[in-house]
């Protein structure tokens, strides 16, 4: 059986001034910028070496306590580490909300501008 080589980064999850860096690429940037491998710190984690490559490639993410131990390990701040994302999020907020109010509206046969949308935060 061949050996197994972590997969490349797909190219649309290259950063860019176009494109934020991804959780995933962070990740893997602040590990080699470490000196750590994969392996260990997927032994620091208690996780497989699979799971690290995972959340590496943006495949899946690292549940929030996963992400408070990897902040440390990584010598950053859990808001630094998640900080781009976030933002990122929050911008597309209005687009999102805007979206779902005339989605809302529809189903409930009004106008967009009937519906009220509370977000807690």
């Amino acid at each position: 059986m061949p050996p197994l080589h972590p997969l490349p980064a797909p190219a649309s999850a290259a950063a860019g001034p176009d494109r934020p860096e991804t959780l995933g690429t962070r990740l893997a940037r602040l590990r080699r910028a470490r000196g750590m491998t994969q392996t260990q710190l997927a032994e620091r984690l208690g996780v497989t070496v699979a799971t690290v490559s995972y959340w590496e490639h943006d495949r899946s993410r690292p549940k929030a306590a996963r992400l408070q131990s990897l902040a440390p390990l990584l010598d950053i701040a859990l808001a630094e580490l998640i900080g781009a994302e976030v933002a990122r999020n929050v911008a597309s907020l209005p687009q999102l909300i805007a979206r779902m109010r005339a989605e809302i509206a529809s189903a409930a046969g009004t106008s967009p501008s009937k519906v009220r949308i509370l977000i807690e935060m």
